[in-house]
Order: C-alpha cells, then sequence, then structure tokens
C-alpha cells in the first residue's frame, strides 16, 4: 500500500480512534482493567530488584511540574525519566503479560505517567490503554505467524508495534487530531529500538527489559509530543520494500478484515511463570510429567525437550546462566529447577540465582536435559517432553496450551491473585486491597493522580 491514506499505519490510526468507552465491549473492557492490575503488580515486584534499583539511580531527580510517580517507590521523575524506570521495573521479572508480545507493559507504563501528569480520569486512561494494546497486538500479529528466525534477521519483533501502539495510547490522551495520530505512530516506529536478538536472548547483561517496556513506552509518548508539535514520520514504515514487515517476516502484512469485530484483548496471553514466554509450555509439560511419575524418575531419567527451531535457537545454552536475566532465558536452567520440586518459575529462581547455581541438584539436572529441534512445531505454545527412566521406562507430554495461554486462560481471580503476591510485599495487604478496587473500577476514577498516590511507599 502506498503511504499515507490507505496505508497500513493510516488503517490502524482509524481503528484506534474509532474506540471509545462508549462502544468498547464490556468484556474487553474488564481485560483491559486486567491488563493494569496485572502490570502494576509487575512494576511494584520490580522494584525490589537490584538493576531496578540501579536504573532509577542513573535517572536523575528533577523538579517542575511534569513529574510522574515511580510506582512502589517514594521517588517521582521528570515524565520520560518516570516511564523509563517503571516500564523497567514492570518488564526485568519476566512476569508481564504476552498479549500483542509484550503489549502491556509498554502501554500502562506509558499511559499511567502520561495521563498522572494531565490529570486524566480513569477511563481516559483505561480508553488509552485498550487503543495501545489493540494496535500493538494487530502489527505483532501481521508478522509472527510468518516471522523470519532469529539467526536470519537478528530482530525481535515486539519493540517496533509497542513503540506504534504506546504512541496511539498518548496520541489519545494528548487528544491529537487525525493526521497528527497518524504521525505520532509513525515517528514512533522510527524512534523504537530494533530489539536486537542479542541483547534479549544471547548475552545481553541486564539491559533487555528497556527493549520491551521502557523505551517502547518512552518512545511512544514522546513521538505524541513531535506530532503534536507539528512533525511528521514515515508512514509507509510498516508497509514499505524495505519497511518493517519486509524484514521481520516472509509474509507480513496488516489483514484488516481479519480484525472486524476481533479483540486482541479477548484472548489473553498472562504470565505464571517469572520466565521467557518461550519456556512456559516446556515447563509446564515437564510439571505434569513429575505429577505422572513421580519427582524419582525425573531425578534418575534422561529428558528430551523437542519445540520449535526458533525457539531452540534462541533459549537452549550449553553453558550455565550468567546473570539474573540470562536465567529467565536459559531452557535447560529453568527446567531443572522443575526437575527438582518446583510447580512454577519464581522471581527468587532468576534473583536468588547464584544460590540456585550452587545447588548440585540443580547442576545434575541441566546435565540430563537435551533439547531437539522440531520443525514440525511451529509456535512457542508448542512442545514435546520425553522422559527415559530406569523405573518408568519412557513417557512423552506433548503442551500445546501452557497455562496462561488464551487456550488456558488464568481466571479473573487468579490475576488478581498474583497481584496480590506481587504487590503486597510492597504496599501491604491493605493498600494492595485498596489498588484492586482501584484498577477494577478505573472508568470512575475522576483523576488517575489519585490511584497513583496510594502506590507511593
Amino acid at each position: 500500500m502506498s503511504a499515507g491514506t490507505g496505508g497500513s499505519l493510516w488503517q490502524l490510526a482509524q481503528v484506534a480512534r474509532a474506540m471509545s468507552v462508549n462502544n468498547i465491549p464490556e468484556p474487553v473492557k474488564n481485560q483491559g482493567r486486567l491488563c493494569v492490575l496485572d502490570t502494576v503488580g509487575c512494576i511494584l515486584a520490580g522494584t525490589r530488584t537490584e538493576e531496578a534499583q540501579l536504573v532509577l539511580a542513573c535517572e536523575p531527580g528533577v523538579g517542575g511540574d511534569e513529574t510522574a510517580s515511580i510506582l512502589g517507590t517514594p521517588h517521582r521523575r521528570a515524565l520520560r525519566e518516570a516511564i523509563r524506570v517503571n516500564g523497567y521495573a514492570g518488564d526485568v521479572l519476566e512476569l508481564n503479560d504476552l498479549i500483542g508480545g509484550h503489549a502491556s507493559i509498554g502501554n500502562v507504563s506509558a499511559a499511567l505517567s502520561l495521563g498522572e501528569v494531565l490529570g486524566s480520569s480513569g477511563d481516559r486512561v483505561l480508553e488509552a490503554v485498550i487503543r495501545g494494546i489493540e494496535v500493538t497486538s494487530r502489527v505483532y500479529h501481521a508478522v509472527y505467524p510468518t516471522l523470519r528466525r532469529y539467526t536470519e534477521m537478528a530482530l525481535v519483533p515486539v519493540g517496533i508495534p509497542s513503540s506504534i501502539g504506546a504512541a496511539a495510547a498518548a496520541a489519545h490522551l494528548l487528544d491529537l487530531s487525525e493526521e497528527q495520530t497518524l504521525n505520532a505512530m509513525s515517528i514512533a516506529g522510527g524512534l523504537a529500538g530494533w530489539c536486537p536478538a542479542e541483547v534479549i536472548f544471547g548475552d545481553g547483561g541486564t539491559v533487555k527489559p528497556m527493549l520491551f517496556g521502557a523505551q517502547p513506552a518512552d518512545a511512544g509518548v514522546t513521538s505524541a509530543y513531535y506530532a503534536r508539535a507539528g512533525m511528521t514520520g514515515p508512514k509507509d514504515l510498516l508497509d514499505s520494500k524495505v519497511g518493517y514487515f519486509a524484514t521481520a517476516s516472509t509474509a507480513g502484512r496488516i489483514d484488516a478484515g481479519a480484525w472486524m469485530e476481533r479483540w486482541a484483548l479477548l484472548a489473553p496471553r498472562r504470565k505464571l511463570h517469572a520466565c521467557c514466554g518461550y519456556l512456559h509450555s516446556p515447563v509446564d509439560a515437564l510439571c505434569k510429567l513429575r505429577q505422572h511419575l513421580g519427582q524419582e524418575a525425573l531425578q534418575e531419567g534422561h529428558i528430551e525437550v523437542r519445540v520449535a527451531p526458533y525457539v531452540a535457537d534462541v533459549v537452549s545454552k550449553d553453558r550455565l546462566p550468567i546473570s539474573s536475566n540470562d536465567a529467565r532465558f536459559h531452557l535447560q536452567y529453568c527446567l531443572a529447577v522443575v526437575v527438582c520440586g518446583a510447580d512454577a518459575i519464581l522471581p527468587e529462581h532468576s534473583i536468588q540465582l547464584a544460590q540456585h547455581l550452587q545447588r548440585a541438584d540443580v547442576l545434575e539436572a541441566m546435565q540430563r536435559i537435551k533439547v531437539v529441534h522440531d520443525s514440525e512445531l511451529t509456535h512457542y505454545h508448542h512442545c514435546r517432553i520425553d522422559v527415559t527412566s530406569a523405573s518408568r521406562g519412557s513417557v512423552s507430554q506433548p503442551m500445546s496450551a501452557p497455562r496462561g495461554s488464551p487456550q488456558d486462560a488464568l481466571s479473573d481471580e487468579e490475576v488478581i491473585d498474583k497481584f496480590r503476591m506481587l504487590a503486597e510485599p510492597v504496599l501491604g495487604r491493605e493498600r494492595a486491597r485498596r489498588t484492586i478496587a482501584d484498577c477494577l473500577a478505573l472508568e470512575d476514577v475522576a483523576n488517575v493522580r489519585d490511584v497513583l498516590a496510594s502506590l507511593s511507599t
């Protein structure tokens, strides 16, 4: 398609601007509220990590009127700094949701901080979050079914869609015109980090969470201000022969017809495990096998894990994890933790990595896990684990719907329970309870500042 009118970004801008609390279905609004709640819980939990404290310390404290809260702390920062810190904290533990890739962390971080600065109402913030998540998801799902292998393009397809979505969210809160909204989304795609696969899946250190949440949120809000000031962007960024679709995918395109009456938020992907989503299906399959075979069979048996080649390319590692962040993307390590009795991958399994790597049972289990590239598997939800032991012979466990996937979605109450687990150590029980009530009745909040003030510690 040509740039401007009729192009993919133009279509997305039209779709986003048509969404309002008056025409968004109630089930979609409910999922939007849960996205806000779940993301706030992830941010609160993330503030307890050493990495998030380092990021906060490196973002200068400044005065002025346009400051926003660092959730779960007593601190405030200028708008863009606050967005980056909150976005980082919410992503660092790998517990934020996988709707549209990682749509909520960037969009919620952007909408809450910008809404706080502007004094926006809760329904305006909710509307912005839903617009941003839906735009992000449409761009992400345009490439993911025909995604190129990471070893071919070295690009993870998350940062650009999330930046474009965050721009759509910010454009709503800033009351941008149709043309300004299109330019904001175009500029955001141009400012977005390209999410190099080495940073995400290789020896990336601890900077990785910037690329999924903090950077897209910052790029989206910054782009909306640029567009409001009159700057224009590359409107053919998605469709061009050298654009995002051609780069990330073999047949990427926006199919507007396929999205009619369809909402990404009605197929939520929320995380139960504090690790990369590519690991969730093998983790759940191995948990099922341990329940079926017993602990002894896993502790003595040979474990073969079959996953899609593009998954094995990036999370199967023939070395020990070298950092807390690396541990969340290390298939053999996370499976070894399950072999040794864990029912879920918890934040402590990466935060306390040094202690876990001193456990002889974890190190021994890692040696018995073999990862196989299986070309018949095409989605990260699909895997098969075969355990061969002297006592039980060979037993297989396929998995196509890990816990939290659309096919086995977390219930509303499970999402709320997850929030309690993450938030109560930071806020205490009573303020966590009040935050749940505020997020689940967000449209009734006259000024989102009131909600965020209660999240200061």
